[in-house]
């Protein structure tokens, strides 16, 4: 039962690792969903990772030939997996933070010329 786990695994990893190369650094070049989906198959993955650490942990547990060479297989995925989606992860974060900077600053002048003096005229109100 374990190894249909291990399978699961490996195959959810190398999903995981197509769409993550699919998804452009720049928001906007993304379709609409495609973060979610990425998200919705990381958490798929941790479930099954739950399932297997639960055949682990039992006594007398020890992985095959043919298990070891999946794992190893995953460990590679992963290791190519782990900057890509830390790269997205930053690459985000500063278009975010780019984002609600912006909104701050036209926040800070929005009502700059809201108040202007009828006829021409302008009227300085200062306090």
């Amino acid at each position: 039962m374990y190894r249909q786990h291990l399978s699961t695994l490996l195959e959810q990893t190398k999903e995981l690792h197509v769409k993550a190369a699919a998804i452009d650094t720049k928001m906007e070049n993304n379709d609409d969903g495609q973060l979610e989906e990425l998200q919705k198959l990381f958490e798929k993955r941790q479930e099954t990772i739950v399932q297997l650490s639960a055949f682990t942990e039992n006594v007398g547990f020890s992985w095959t030939a043919s298990d070891r060479v999946k794992i190893s297989e995953l460990k590679t995925l992963e290791e190519s997996l782990r900057p890509m989606v830390k790269n997205l992860y930053r690459t985000f974060g500063e278009q975010l933070n780019r984002i609600s900077q912006t909104k701050q600053m036209s926040k800070r002048y929005s009502g700059a010329y809201q108040n202007m003096g009828a006829g021409g005229s302008f009227i300085d109100k200062r306090k």
